[in-house]
């Protein structure tokens, strides 16, 4: 065998030794492990209701509570969440709108954040829970699922002043198909 030829054989077995650690690596970054989960969260709200124009009430507060998963099986399962929130109430139309972030607290190194945003009627909010991101082993997590948030809020807030506490003793946030991908 000449040099040249030996020389040959080595650069194409770097090169095809080369194609298959790109493709391995292409291939770990491109299967990253997805799933969906089916998720409601009863919550507990409190905050406080500012007058914002003519039969319109902003309340600003948090909601608490625990995320169960259908299954309850998965990381996310009886994980606790809060929700700093923004909720704007219409008497004239009896509509509202909610945006607000998520902190879904599974252990203390691993949680998960979202953003929520809604519109409906009184007691009835639909849109999106969007995962933004994530600590621990939920690093890098994201995803999304449409929701729906039932509150007795609107029926609260009818006679009280601005700047009243309120304290809500129930609602819920369900998701019927949370769809996230962890890298």
């Amino acid at each position: 065998m000449t040099s040249d030829t030996v020389m040959m054989r080595k650069k194409t077995a770097l090169r095809f030794l080369m194609a298959i650690l790109i493709l391995c690596a292409w291939s770990g970054l491109t299967f990253a492990a997805s799933s969906t989960i089916s998720a409601v969260i009863p919550w507990q709200g409190q905050g406080q209701i500012f007058p914002i124009g003519t039969d319109k009430l902003r309340f600003l507060g948090a909601i608490e509570g625990i995320m169960y998963v259908e299954t309850a099986e998965g990381e996310m399962d009886e994980a606790f969440v809060r929700c700093p929130i923004v909720q704007d109430m219409d008497a004239t139309n009896q509509s509202t709108s909610v945006s607000g972030n998520c902190t879904i607290v599974v252990s203390t190194e691993d949680a998960v954040f979202a953003e929520i945003t809604c519109v409906g009627r009184a007691g009835l909010c639909s849109g999106e829970f969007k995962l933004t991101g994530g600590t621990g082993r939920f690093a890098g997590i994201s995803g999304s699922g449409k929701m729906i948030v039932r509150s007795p809020v609107h029926a609260l807030v009818a006679d009280m002043s601005e700047g009243t506490v309120l304290h809500v003793a129930a609602g819920i946030l369900q998701i019927p198909e949370l769809k996230y991908i962890l890298p």
